[in-house]
């Protein structure tokens, strides 16, 4: 995972569409239409928190969580022990086989987990740094050895850690692997046409008796937020994930169509590329953070859908610190203080990068109307998901990228991912 450094914009609230009536029969299908395009289906080397959407019906995860209080709760382990404080011991479910036939058992979890953490491409590498060795104890219990406790490790094994991929289809593809997802869950892998549409089917072998009641699901994906809209209301699509609260209002003037709104852990940040002038002088970073209007952009962007934030955990998380004050609120003549101290009393050149989509464009427009009010002027390219990540992330190729960070299980991942 590369270092960055993020200053928080919003605390944001999750937002699905669908069609009133999208409840199917048991061996119907359905269409999920969305914006966010997966990196890759190889659950440990995605760049983007939008990839779990498309992950979650291929693999199941070593542990759950209760998506109302984040507590962990039974997976592919059935029952999990801290036998020490720095040995943590899974008990594995039985008769679990992966989509290809292969059995699901420990040998395979140390598999999974290996790879996880020693992979060069592996963007997992951080959430399982604490992890010493893995033993098989027996067929279906692992024993894995840390190099200190952490109690964390637990709800870390809920998110892309925790997805098990098939040992043999993993060294069948090599590299190619997440173009070819094998894993343990309720649909199987059909086939992905790159940036348009995936699609998956029912594993008739599924472990959960009665699950999954469909027989299909089609994802489609959209370049842009007013196609997916469209697609919604021309019944193209049964269900839009993700709906940009700007398009709450005209979507729920539909009379078909239903809207769910749910609290997030969602957070708007922007990061920097501090690996080069100007951000790698922390007075440059202060001063965006303190030139960006966070009440104005929430207002403009999310219609109150949404709180200005200044930490990663949204406030009502019981890791939010409320008493955590702002440290950058919003100040232009600070902003123009501290670009001076930092050498660019006349201002300053960035280029900026964004993701394809109306709000994600329209985020990235008010924040570069904002800093030109400070004097930095942000050129602004646009393209898709996987090429800008790519782009900042790992070619470094931009000074800045405000996007989003999805929140994780356990808040130590967001913590250690964000800042470590």
């Amino acid at each position: 995972m590369h270092k960055r450094t993020v200053v928080l914009l919003l605390a944001a609230t999750a937002l699905a569409a669908g069609a009133a009536s999208t409840a199917a029969n048991a061996g119907g299908q359905i269409t999920v239409g969305s914006t966010l395009a997966p990196t890759t289906f190889d659950p440990v080397a995605g760049t983007s928190g939008g990839d779990a959407m498309s992950l979650y019906p291929i693999y199941d995860r070593l542990i759950n969580f209760d998506p109302q209080t984040l507590a962990p709760a039974p997976g592919l382990a059935t029952a999990w022990e801290y036998a020490q404080p720095d040995v943590l011991t899974l008990t594995l479910r039985e008769g679990v086989r992966f989509q290809d036939g292969a059995p699901f058992d420990a040998a395979a979890v140390k598999f999974n987990l290996e790879r996880a953490m020693t992979m060069p491409t592996s963007t997992v590498k951080t959430d399982l740094s604490g992890i010493r060795s893995v033993d098989v104890v027996s067929a279906h219990q692992v024993k894995i050895n840390l190099a200190k406790p952490d109690a964390a490790l637990v709800l870390t094994l809920a998110d892309r850690a925790g997805m098990m991929a098939s040992p043999a289809a993993v060294e069948k593809w090599g590299a190619a692997f997440g173009q070819h997802p094998v894993g343990t869950g309720p649909f199987s892998f059909v086939e992905y046409a790159p940036g348009d549409r995936m699609i998956v089917k029912k594993n008739p072998d599924y472990w959960r008796s009665g699950q999954p009641s469909l027989d299909q699901i089609s994802f489609r994906y959209f370049a842009n937020q007013q196609t997916a809209n469209n697609a919604l209301r021309a019944r193209e699509t049964d269900v839009q994930l993700n709906v940009p609260a700007s398009d709450v209002a005209a979507l729920k003037s539909v009379s078909t169509l239903e809207i769910v709104s749910r609290p997030s852990l969602l957070t708007e940040g922007c990061y920097f590329n501090f690996s080069r002038e100007p951000f790698s002088n922390v007075a440059a970073r202060q001063a965006i953070a303190s030139a960006i209007d966070r009440k104005a952009l929430g207002g403009l962007l999310t219609f109150g859908l949404a709180v200005p934030t200044s930490q990663v955990f949204p406030a009502g998380y019981w890791a939010a610190d409320s008493k955590l004050a702002d440290p950058f609120p919003f100040d232009r003549a600070k902003a123009k203080s501290l670009l001076a101290e930092a050498g660019h009393p006349n201002g300053l050149a960035i280029k900026g990068i964004a993701f394809q989509g109306t709000s994600e464009i329209r985020k990235a427009q008010i924040i570069q109307e904002q800093l030109k009010a400070v004097g930095v002027d942000m050129t602004l390219d646009v393209t898709d998901i996987p090429t800008a990540a790519r782009s900042f992330f790992t070619e470094k190729k931009y000074d800045l990228i405000c996007s989003s960070w999805s929140g994780r299980p356990d808040p130590s991942q967001t913590a250690e991912s964000l800042f470590s």
